[in-house]
């Protein structure tokens, strides 16, 4: 039985580890069952409160029986109305600042008292009660009890969450997720079992109030996770540090020779002392923008590497020397390489906010040095508990007075790179990000001749000494870039006995490797403070994997004869004298780039790129790094053009033209337009737009809507957003794009500053004082799809839509490392980033980073080719596995013999060797699609999908049982669904539930053998989620029938299905439907059931019919439509108001007091009301017709 494997496997090691921890154990029959009121270990709670708040002087108690109840009062109280996540956030304030009671006892003596319901100070976490209970009963407001797996209390108050699931589920972590999130009052809104007739957990978010950390556990791996995150945002735990494995092997059976992840995650941050720092400095409410580009804020809690690196410069700092006397270098910092994407903004200010609420740190002054605002805006609003003033320097005077000043703060240093050096933000002067492209030009050159880079010195600020003290923090981001190290040069001075923590997102070149660690020392060693590497980042899902793909070689720009006569045609009317000007004044590559028959031919591959690789992968964005702001500008041009023609030809296409001929037969643009026609819709409507920064041109207002920065913000806002669901249009609607009309573009391009033009780019420029708005030349609906840039958002800018970069300039070292890393965010569906090369970068990539390690770079990206590749080798991995249990392609192509490999499955570890080796090759599939290689792996997709989906329904492994192509990628899916979930192949798949009345006839067309089988995993999945969740007694002797039926009668098949006919049929009945039941929706099921209860056990109310069912949908009409008005909130006063509601509906139905005493009939509306409050989302859900 899967429930009892849960027991074994999870839930009983992971207790046990507490324990030898220091954890207590109750067992939940010893607690019983905790009501909704008051959802805490009570009497724990008390003494707890008596032993932790002591007078300041004497260290004795002061808290009196009032003071106590009205302090647990006060927490169990927290209003639930405006959700389970706002009372968290309230409720944790509560726990972290503590509760000021007014008039406390005359034994303390003062006008008001901050109550502790935690003790959270390093030194005495001795006075703290650590107490796990597993198998706890909970009954929330309307009578129902939900069973929690563990539940880790400290003083009484439940601050962690455990659910267990076996590992042999197909996704275990997934299921454990959505069950937690159920008990939070808070599920998720794609659970598949929603909708079915499976028993679902029954939500008590009393108890959730203060829970801070949320754990799905199998076994071998567990992950961590709050009451927000959805199942994506779970992540496992691999770091032991700052524990040992010594140490956490020595609290686990003397047979465990390897740590597992649910180990390591128990072991590090549920160790009790370890929990109330995690609690307090490493779970933090994040503001976070959702895909209608809204902002929520979350509970958001630090990966393992964040927490590692964290504790690591805490310890650095407390144990490290500080400059003076024999000391000449500070030796309290380092330096933290983690992984471009991998949250190092967020490390930081985990850092920060332990610094400053540490005992001995906490009068640092921490200055932070970055161009990246948003860090300010994260660490302002997490450093409200450590009340850290929070300060903005924008100027140098600026700098200097509050460095002077020094004291409890933090200090942000806003510069911008200018040349060689820096400024500070305010002082920056907009000379556009052209303005080193000679430079840029040079610097290639000299790469492509094999050529170390130029290092030029650049200008050091002179900033006196402001501040001697050693109580100072600097925290460079990005520390491996020329002006941070510049400006160091500069705060050397300012504050020399400094600790330093540089932080960097890329490998530091071998150059400057030593000069980067010496700059932020770390004592003799001199070695990383922390790593954490693209690989480590990929396995964890913090990051995708980056591939890379030239198209600058023969065959891969469409019309590349066209692209190779570029210059050519650029020149081809010149005279001879304006060829040799033309050569002469420009370099030849900057000028072809910048050609507008080249920008064309590129922009056209650009788009069908898009189409067929990233629109099928989820609705993908991309980004376009052009050579210069005037390419910029001609890009959203030849884009807006390239659309338009795809649209002409899409309108002729006739798609059914092509059906039935497979993908990789068809010609390129025909399996193209193919593609794209699905999408025509969308096409229509979407824009290209750069975003460039100004430069002289702005004098002739010219480009004033590509550089004015709050359209650029609107820009970049709208490219952040989710694209529309837009259904296919009729064909017979016009062609032309949803754009406002633009002039017509001649065939030569813009005529922009070429060499033989004085005509302007742009807008015509404006004479005389006139400050006329430019109107807006993207239409307000009209989704971003492009964002084009020459420099600007190829550094610092974190878009998890995006999914591509085009590349179509030079660049290299960490520029190139860092503007590639745009496309590895992760996503929902995104599984890979691409970067594609249009000017040669690739081709050349030993040179264009010729100052890193090879291992390094390696780790950071790596070529498409590489990995279609790896496609063969996976594809034979999953046939010889299959050929291993008797399995050949042959065998998947007849039905009864499909039907019989199925079969060869019985074993879970077979199942999942065969789930392992599929995920692998789809995964490689999805990566590499539409690569003409991929195409021919189509046939082998279908096939082994088809054996999976089959082995699935029959041994329901999946959450609900039931068959999802949620694991696929989005291209996968869109190949290979049409194949696996045709009413054809439905039509002879028996269905998930016993219960459905098609059950019994398709089992009896199954040869004996497969009738056994499937009756008998059909009725063990029923059995089991009946077990787990409704009447464990009465199921547990059905299952216990089963298992013996199975044990007695092994082979005899057809013995087995007269068994199993007798015992599906006892199932039913214990199952069955109550009549006066019949025809009312699973909701209005349970509130008939919990209105027949309320009737039986209030006496004083009589009227009840014998058919109640028009009373109760009167009920749910009644709650479903007060709970969806905008007023409604939830609070105390709205569920009184839906009770009264209630209560005259009860009247109506014919309900009276059987005296003058309303109270009893109060009650019951009172009870209706909780029910439905507690359950808001299913009464919301029928409020829409759902």
């Amino acid at each position: 039985m899967v429930v009892q494997v849960e027991r074994e496997e999870a839930e009983r090691p992971f207790v046990d580890q507490l324990k030898a921890m220091g954890w207590t154990h109750v067992p939940g029959a010893d607690v019983g069952t905790l009501d909704a009121g008051t959802p805490l270990l009570v009497d724990r709670l008390d003494a707890a409160l008596r032993r932790i708040n002591l007078l300041a002087g004497d260290r004795m108690p002061w808290m009196d029986d009032t003071d106590v109840a009205r302090s647990i009062a006060e927490l169990a109280s927290v209003p639930l109305g405006q959700g389970i996540a706002q009372a968290n956030f309230a409720a944790t304030d509560l726990l972290l600042s503590g509760l000021v009671l007014t008039a406390p006892s005359a034994a303390h003596g003062g006008a008001s008292a901050t109550v502790q319901y935690i003790e959270w100070h390093p030194d005495h976490v001795g006075l703290n009660d650590f107490t796990v209970v597993d198998q706890l009963r909970v009954k929330n407001r309307s009578g129902d009890v939900s069973i929690l797996d563990i539940v880790l209390f400290v003083n009484g108050i439940p601050l962690v969450a455990v659910e267990c699931k076996s590992p042999d589920l197909a996704e275990p972590v997934r299921s454990a997720v959505l069950d937690l999130r159920h008990y939070a009052g808070d599920p998720i809104e794609d659970d598949e079992r929603s909708g079915t007739d499976l028993p679902l957990p029954g939500g008590v978010p009393e108890l959730f109030r203060t829970v801070q950390l949320l754990v799905a556990a199998t076994g071998e791996t567990a992950q961590l996770g709050t009451i927000t995150s959805s199942p994506d945002h779970f992540h496992p735990w691999r770091s032991v540090s700052p524990e040992s494995n010594s140490t956490l092997l020595s609290e686990l059976p003397d047979e465990t020779r390897k740590l597992t992840e649910q180990h390591k995650l128990v072991g590090v941050v549920l160790r009790p002392a370890s929990l109330l720092t995690f609690v307090r400095h490493y779970v933090i409410p994040l503001p976070v923008e959702t895909d209608s580009g809204a902002v929520r804020t979350v509970k958001a809690v630090a990966r393992h590497q964040q927490y590692r690196a964290a504790e690591k410069a805490v310890r650095k700092l407390l144990t490290g020397r500080a400059r003076g006397g024999p000391v000449l270098d500070d030796e309290r910092g380092g330096v933290i390489w983690h992984t471009q994407g991998s949250g190092k903004s967020l490390t930081m200010t985990f850092l920060v906010r332990r610094v400053h609420l540490h005992p001995v740190l906490s009068e640092f002054m921490v200055v932070i040095v970055t161009d990246r605002t948003q860090l300010q805006d994260q660490l302002s609003e997490t450093l409200k508990l450590s009340e850290s003033d929070v300060e903005t320097a924008e100027t140098r005077t600026q700098m200097e007075g509050l460095l002077r000043d020094g004291g409890r703060r933090v200090v942000f240093a806003m510069i911008q790179k200018y040349g060689g050096g820096f400024t500070f933000a305010a002082e920056a002067e907009g000379d556009g990000d052209d303005r080193d492209v000679v430079a840029e030009y040079k610097d290639a050159e000299r790469a492509r001749k094999g050529r170390k880079r130029r290092q030029e010195a650049a200008p050091v600020p002179k900033f006196p000494e402001c501040n001697t003290s050693s109580d100072i923090l600097i925290l460079v981001d990005e520390a491996h870039r020329s002006h941070t190290s510049v400006l160091h040069a500069a705060l050397r001075k300012a504050i020399p006995n400094a600790a330093k923590i540089g932080f960097t997102g890329t490998p530091i070149m071998t150059g400057e490797a030593a000069d980067t660690r010496r700059i932020f020392s770390g004592g003799p060693d001199r070695g990383f403070l922390d790593e954490y590497r693209m690989e480590e980042a990929e396995q964890d899902g913090v990051v995708v994997r980056i591939r890379y793909e030239g198209r600058t070689g023969e065959g891969k720009v469409r019309d590349k004869q066209g692209l190779d006569r570029a210059f050519e045609d650029l020149i081809r009317d010149r005279t001879e004298d304006e060829k040799a000007t033309l050569l002469n004044k420009w370099p030849t590559e900057r000028d072809v780039a910048e050609s507008w028959p080249v920008i064309c031919a590129k922009a056209e591959d650009m788009l069908e790129h898009w189409v067929r690789w990233v629109l099928p992968s989820g609705g993908f964005k991309a980004q376009v790094a052009a050579v210069s702001r005037k390419a910029a500008v001609e890009y959203h041009h030849a884009l807006r053009r390239a659309r338009d023609e795809l649209l002409s030809e899409l309108s002729e296409f006739k798609p059914e033209s092509v059906q039935g001929i497979p993908l990789k037969d068809l010609p390129e643009r025909l399996r193209y337009l193919y593609q794209a026609y699905e999408y025509r819709a969308l096409l229509r409507r979407i824009d290209f737009v750069p975003v460039i920064s100004p430069g002289a041109e702005r004098k002739r207002r010219k480009w004033l809507h590509w550089t004015d920065p709050s359209r650029q913000k609107v820009y970049i806002e709208r490219f952040h957003e989710a694209f529309p669901q837009l259904p296919p249009e009729p064909d017979w609607v016009a062609a032309a794009p949803f754009n406002v009309p633009e002039p017509d573009i001649p065939e030569d391009g813009l005529g922009a500053d070429t060499p033989w033009s004085d005509i302007p780019t742009g807008e015509p420029e404006q004479k005389g004082p006139s400050k006329a708005a430019v109107p807006d030349p993207v239409h307000p609906e009209s989704p971003i799809a492009f964002l084009i840039v020459k420099s600007m958002l190829l550094t610092g800018f974190d878009a998890p839509r995006e999914q591509v970069l085009y590349l179509d300039r030079p660049i290299r070292d960490a520029e190139l490392l860092q503007a590639v890393a745009r496309v590895n965010r992760p996503a929902p569906g995104k599984k890979v980033g691409y970067v594609v090369d249009y000017y040669g970068v690739f081709e050349h990539l030993s040179s264009a980073l010729a100052d890193y390690r090879k291992t390094d770079v390696d780790d950071t990206m790596r070529s498409l080719s590489e990995e279609v590749a790896e496609l063969t080798p996976a594809a034979d991995r999953v046939r010889d596995f299959l050929a291993g249990h008797g399995i050949t392609d042959a065998d998947l192509t007849d039905l009864a013999r499909l039907r019989n490999a199925v079969l060869s499955f019985e074993d879970e570890t077979v199942r999942i060797g065969f789930d392992e080796a599929l995920h692998e090759f789809l995964a490689v599939l999805e990566r590499v699609l539409p690569h003409e290689d991929a195409l021919d792996h189509l046939p082998d997709a279908r096939r082994w999908g088809m054996l999976q989906k089959r082995i699935r329904r029959l041994y329901r492994d999946d959450t609900g049982g039931t068959f999802t192509l949620r694991r696929y990628g989005r291209k996968v899916r869109s190949m290979i669904a049409d194949h696996l979930e045709g009413p054809e192949i439905e039509q002879v798949i028996p269905p998930v539930s016993l219960t459905s009345p098609a059950f019994d006839d398709m089992v009896r067309e199954l040869p004996p053998r497969e009738a056994a089988a499937e009756m008998g995993h059909a009725l063990r999945f029923h059995l089991e989620e009946r077990v787990r969740r409704a009447d464990p007694e009465k199921y547990a002797r059905l299952s216990q029938r089963l298992e013996e039926i199975l044990r007695l009668m092994p082979g005899r098949f057809e013995e087995q299905v007269e068994e199993f006919e007798a015992l599906i049929e006892q199932a039913r009945q214990e199952d069955e439907e109550d009549p006066a039941l019949a025809g009312l929706t699973p909701l209005e099921q349970r509130v008939h059931r919990l209105l027949d209860q309320l009737l039986e056990d209030t006496p004083g109310v009589s009227g009840g019919t014998q058919d109640m069912r028009p009373l109760v949908i009167d009920v749910c009409d009644t709650a479903a439509s007060t709970m969806s008005k905008a007023s409604y909130q939830g609070q105390h006063q709205d569920i009184n108001s839906l009770a009264n509601g209630i209560q005259n509906r009860l009247i109506r139905g014919g309900l009276r007091p059987t005296t003058s005493d309303w109270g009893p009939l109060n009650g019951i509306a009172q009870r209706l009301a909780a029910y439905a409050e507690d359950n808001r989302q299913q009464f919301l859900s029928r409020s829409r017709g759902e």
